[in-house]
């Protein structure tokens, strides 16, 4: 496949960036005009990422199984619906289900995409390139939903900051139709109560997380109930069973969900107390914060490139620690400098967030990737995206439960939210590392049991 149609393909991933980073300069308005609570404000922006990561497990499966072409265009078709729900939302329950919605549609896109594009490709350099430009796409989306949603809701108002992209929509559908999909298929059937249980679960124990210190005793009660019920019916069903065992037992999957999980929980949850930060507490306008933190999606398109050829060359695992490193300290210089000028704190972290966005994420999914047969390509992109998603709604109500978040109300500065989001991404690289070291441990404790073996029989 040429560039050209990868790109096209992978504007898909636009659409998803763009819904990602746009809550981050949306989020002072909807506050303000929709009268949202600490929890509401949190489950809003977290809607998306819960309804992406549940569903991706099926969408994964729905893409191995079926026309790619077509799961790729529904995605699409759904998430413009999204749009429209959360422009026209008059309260904090239709705009959640509008996000759901989204988050729905990128679920049925992005691994779709990643499978159409990698179709064809040997292990290597190309394939290296091809997922390169499906990660720097969704970081093109990521600046341009920083940027033109700040403006739209600076001049115009929160409604239009959703409605602006269903012209991309469009475009997107247009330019996609006559793309011809993969032959490859997977056997079996998808798992759809699985995949709904997942996300229903999701959500509640995000909401729980993040209300955990405002709920009435009782409504914490029922709802702990109610995720326990859930998340043991998944257990005792093998949880969603889209997702082969061969995938799931993987280590370097594995590896790269864990560290994926860790490093969005700190990059989502780092941008939403900064946002939250800048607009709420400090009251600049959405279109200030968004050219405050866009260096980050500009470094990480600018970036990816780099670091898919590092990865061939140095090997996804130190890639991905050397990203990880980035970040962290990253977040360390913005909650230090807290109180210095701009370019002295926030841009210069900003910068160093998306240069570890751009070593990470092309290290996580070829190292995840090239770990995984063709026909369940698709499958895999979808339990990585499921992973950093998951962990960065978590990342958001984590810090909502411990009242770290810098509002108006709170008087609370960015510091300390920055302290424990590096925190979160320390965690995944720590998790990433032990099922690595235990994998190879266990390989070369096999392979010194089959020498000795083989010396005995020789004897």
């Amino acid at each position: 496949m040429g560039r050209f149609r990868m790109i096209i393909i992978c504007l898909a991933l636009l659409l998803e960036g763009m819904s990602t980073s746009g809550i981050n300069v949306q989020l002072g308005a909807l506050r303000t005009e929709l009268s949202l609570s600490d929890g509401e404000l949190q489950l809003v922006a977290s809607a998306f990422l819960i309804a992406y990561a549940g569903l991706l497990p099926i969408a994964g499966a729905l893409a191995d199984r079926l026309d790619r072409r077509r799961v790729f265009l529904a995605g699409i078709a759904l998430f413009g619906l999204g749009c429209v729900v959360c422009a026209v939302a008059p309260s904090s329950a239709l705009l959640i289900v509008g996000r759901v919605i989204q988050g729905a549609g990128a679920a049925l896109s992005a691994p779709a995409a990643l499978a159409l594009i990698t179709a064809g490709l040997p292990e290597g350099a190309s394939r290296n390139r091809a997922v390169a430009i499906y990660g720097a796409m969704g970081a093109v989306g990521f600046s341009l939903g920083l940027v033109v949603p700040g403006a739209a809701v600076t001049w115009f108002g929160w409604r239009w900051s959703f409605l602006i992209s269903v012209p991309a929509v469009v475009l997107v559908f247009a330019a996609t139709y006559g793309i011809h999909s993969a032959s490859i298929r997977a056997q079996g059937r998808p798992d759809i109560i699985g995949a709904v249980l997942l996300t229903i679960c999701l959500m509640l124990t995000v909401h729980l997380v993040g209300a955990l210190t405002t709920l009435a005793p009782l409504a914490l009660a029922i709802e702990g109930i109610l995720v326990i019920l859930l998340a043991t019916w998944l257990i005792a069903r093998r949880g969603v069973r889209d997702i082969p065992r061969s995938v799931v037992s993987s280590p370097r999957v594995r590896a790269a969900c864990l560290g994926l999980g860790g490093l969005f929980a700190g990059v989502v949850g780092s941008m939403y107390a900064l946002s939250l930060g800048l607009s709420d507490g400090q009251g600049a306008s959405a279109l200030a914060v968004a050219l405050l933190i866009v260096p980050q999606p500009i470094l990480f398109s600018l970036s990816a490139g780099v670091g898919a050829r590092l990865v061939t060359t140095w090997g996804a695992p130190r890639v991905f620690a050397l990203g990880a490193g980035v970040f962290i300290l990253s977040l360390l210089w913005l909650g230090s400098a807290h109180g210095a000028p701009v370019w002295v704190g926030i841009l210069p972290s900003m910068a160093g967030v998306g240069i570890s966005l751009g070593l990470c994420f092309p290290a996580a999914s070829v190292g995840a990737v090239d770990a995984t047969p063709p026909e369940t390509r698709a499958t895999t992109a979808g339990l990585l995206t499921t992973a950093q998603n998951i962990g960065g709604a978590m990342g958001i109500a984590t810090l909502t439960a411990l009242s770290v978040v810098p509002t108006a109300a709170s008087g609370l500065s960015i510091a300390t939210a920055m302290f424990w989001s590096a925190g979160f991404a320390a965690t995944g690289l720590l998790a990433a590392a032990i099922v690595l070291l235990r994998a190879r441990l266990r390989t070369d404790a096999a392979a010194a049991a089959t020498a000795t073996m083989k010396a005995t029989a020789a004897r």
